[in-house]
């Protein structure tokens, strides 16, 4: 469970959380694609734990020691990426509620990642800059006084900032107006992806919105424009589902509480499904005529019934048996 995602969060009716994440690799030591020596590898991770594990908040994990069923959990949960989930060299510190984490040996040495619920830029920024901090005391970061600092990928050299939002666009998704969107905010930089980044899908209505640029522009620019941004989308997102409930009433309704129905009703559920069905749900929760819900309650049903997370709390289940306890779940919190 997202123990970070938290009630009445910012501008939860679209936005799910915001994510702040810093690139930063060892001056001195190769970047990962190019490290060979064994000994490069474990002061990598020794470093990051002699910085941060001071903190009792913080806790380590060597990726080779964890199941393939835990690590895709933990991509599920947006915690580490499907890349460093196949690093046989890869590690990860988290806190306790996992809204703070550093991912060790991805692309670069590392990964500094805030997560927060709602549209909080300046929270979720304000603790990876710590966090930063923190690990800076004890380390040297490869850094270039005209490039800032040096990355694996050119495209996050500079502040090596990605700050993105994820969102649930269902009116904008069902009236087709994604594509304006992307054209809109292409515009200042920025880019639109599915829930899970680059290259996934926008399942059940869920994007991600983030900088392209991190060189030339500082910090407080990156996350001014993606503030700015994401207000307009925030704006955009509303002003169709008021357009579309104008327009459709009762067959919307109808749809919404279909969904609803069947949610309360089913004793098998796919995860495909019930991303949808929830999605559609979360509408009528927005629009305000679905009472005993909130938001938050259906984001976080969302992500504990994807198929690894819901495997790894019951005994590793198959999945047929993960579309019956999906379905148990789901019935409980929408028998409304």
């Amino acid at each position: 469970m997202p123990r970070w995602l938290e009630d009445n969060a910012p501008e939860s009716d679209v936005v799910i959380s915001t994510r702040i994440r810093l690139a930063r690799n060892l001056a001195d030591v190769p970047f990962p694609s190019k490290i060979r020596k064994r000994s490069d590898i474990e002061l990598v991770h020794s470093s990051a734990k002699d910085c941060l594990l001071k903190a009792s908040e913080f806790k380590y994990v060597r990726l080779s020691d964890m199941s393939e069923l835990s690590k895709r959990a933990l991509t599920e949960r947006h915690i580490i990426s499907n890349e460093l989930a196949r690093k046989k060299d890869g590690g990860l510190i988290t806190s306790g509620d996992e809204s703070i984490s550093v991912l060790i040996m991805e692309e670069d040495h590392y990964r500094l990642q805030s997560i927060s619920a709602g549209l909080a830029i300046n929270k979720a920024y304000n603790a990876a800059d710590h966090l930063d901090i923190m690990l800076s005391d004890g380390v040297s970061f490869a850094y270039d006084e005209e490039l800032g600092f040096l990355t694996s990928c050119p495209t996050n050299a500079g502040t090596g900032l990605r700050a993105s939002v994820m969102l649930h666009l269902p009116a904008l998704t069902a009236a087709k107006g994604i594509q304006r969107v992307i054209a809109m905010i292409s515009k200042v930089g920025m880019t639109v992806r599915g829930a899970f980044g680059e290259g996934s899908e926008a399942s059940g209505a869920f994007y991600q919105i983030s900088n392209q640029i991190t060189l030339g522009v500082s910090e407080k620019e990156i996350l001014m424009r993606l503030l700015t941004t994401a207000n307009k989308v925030i704006d955009f997102e509303r002003h169709t589902r008021r357009e579309l409930y104008r327009n459709l009433g009762i067959a919307l309704e109808d749809r919404i509480w279909r969904a609803i129905g069947v949610l309360r009703n089913a004793r098998k559920m796919s995860d495909v499904e019930a991303q949808k069905l929830i999605s559609d749900v979360a509408f009528g929760v927005a629009l305000g005529f679905v009472p005993k819900l909130s938001s938050s309650t259906l984001y976080r049903v969302m992500m504990d019934t994807r198929p690894a997370v819901l495997a790894e709390g019951n005994n590793s289940a198959q999945p047929q048996q993960r579309d019956v306890v999906r379905a148990d779940i789901l019935r409980k919190v929408f028998d409304i």
